[in-house]
């Protein structure tokens, strides 16, 4: 190291160099909250509906052939003979999942992949009526939502609006 530096002390920092002038965004508006009578569909599309019980079957049906395919690999023979069972216990699976996030996320897991969930937490005591809505929507293609306001089987079930996040789909 040379001792020839021109400053042989420290250098001067100005006071506040570590505080922005002003920040970095604007902060945004507050929020206003939607009101059931600002929107007839609560903001809700029909593909979103749709794809949410799409996605519930996807699920259901990825879970049947999981247990399928581990019965093949431990050594059974006919896991084909075993698709009745396997189609229950994938339905069981779901229910599970579904139940939690509607517990904690506020949807099932097609809803959650479909960016659709409730507005307001769903009650306990609805759970089941909710679940049975979702798996019935999963079961006919989500084709109920079509008809009428999309997600009215879901919104009726629940006793709260559906909203969407992420997308501007019809």
């Amino acid at each position: 190291m040379s001792q020839d530096s021109p400053n042989p002390g420290p250098p001067d920092v100005p006071d506040g160099w570590d505080r922005l002038e002003r920040p970095i965004d604007p902060p945004a508006a507050p929020r206003r909250p939607r009101s059931p009578e600002a929107e007839p569909h609560e903001g809700v599309a029909v593909i979103p509906a749709i794809a949410g019980s799409w996605g519930d079957l996807a699920v259901i049906l990825g879970l049947t052939a999981a247990s399928l395919v581990a019965l093949k690999l431990a050594g059974h023979g006919a896991p084909f003979a075993a698709a009745p069972w396997a189609v229950a216990v994938a339905v069981l699976w779901w229910l599970v999942a579904a139940a939690v996030l509607l517990t904690v996320r506020r949807g099932t897991p097609g809803m959650m992949a479909a960016g659709v969930s409730f507005a307001g937490t769903v009650a306990p005591a609805r759970l089941p009526v909710v679940l049975l809505a979702a798996l019935l929507l999963a079961l006919t293609l989500g084709l109920p939502s079509a008809v009428g306001p999309p997600g009215w089987a879901l919104r009726i079930a629940a006793g709260t609006p559906l909203t969407t996040s992420g997308h501007d789909l019809p």
